[in-house]
């Protein structure tokens, strides 16, 4: 053999390794492309929600209250489940809301739900939002005053209905025990 055939028998040997290579790529690459498609919509999915749950709490922290509120508080431990700052700032606020012996109960959650959205607002990337900003918040007096009137009215109604089931029960006994109906007759007729 000379070395012109053994030149030929490399260039087969690397050509065949190269195909093979290539129909390995071809087979595997949509495999890999689906994969880090779903890794990045995963991902994608996870700071939507995050960034989601951030912007309720934010935009409820002047109503604690409120049950998207609560229902947001809720859900961070999955949510945020991987942001150990968060889970703490949580754990805190979360042991507080049932601490009967706070000093100051309502300043105390205020400031632990401001270092909470504080913490998230950092791992979200809101770097420049300050607790200040946070701890500020606009709720019209007209909200107030609704609230004032819805408070109210629910009360009354209660009012009424009590007082209208009791007066339910009166008329049902007047009329379902008959001695008292002929008692009652007989009295009209005397007078």
């Amino acid at each position: 053999m000379e070395p012109k055939d053994y030149f030929e028998i490399a260039y087969w040997i690397i050509s065949l390794g190269i195909l093979g290579v290539t129909v390995y790529w071809i087979a595997t690459s949509p495999i890999r492309a689906v994969e880090t498609g779903r890794k990045l919509d995963n991902e994608q999915n996870k700071y939507n929600a995050k960034r989601d749950l951030f912007l309720t709490l934010f935009s409820l922290r002047g109503n604690p209250t409120h049950y998207d509120f609560v229902s947001g508080l809720n859900q961070i431990d999955i949510v945020f489940q991987d942001e150990e700052k968060v889970l703490v700032a949580w754990e805190k606020l979360y042991e507080s809301l049932g601490n009967t012996n706070l000093t100051n109960p309502i300043q105390t959650w205020d400031l632990l739900r401001t270092e909470l959205l504080s913490e998230m607002a950092q791992s979200l990337g809101y770097q420049k939002l300050k607790q200040t900003s946070i701890q500020r918040n606009y709720s019209p007096q007209a909200h107030a005053n609704q609230s004032d009137e819805n408070w109210n009215y629910q009360q009354t109604a209660k009012t009424y209905f009590e007082t209208g089931a009791q007066m339910h029960k009166i008329w049902i006994n007047h009329y379902s025990n008959p001695d008292n109906l002929e008692e009652n007759q007989n009295k009209k007729l005397d007078s």
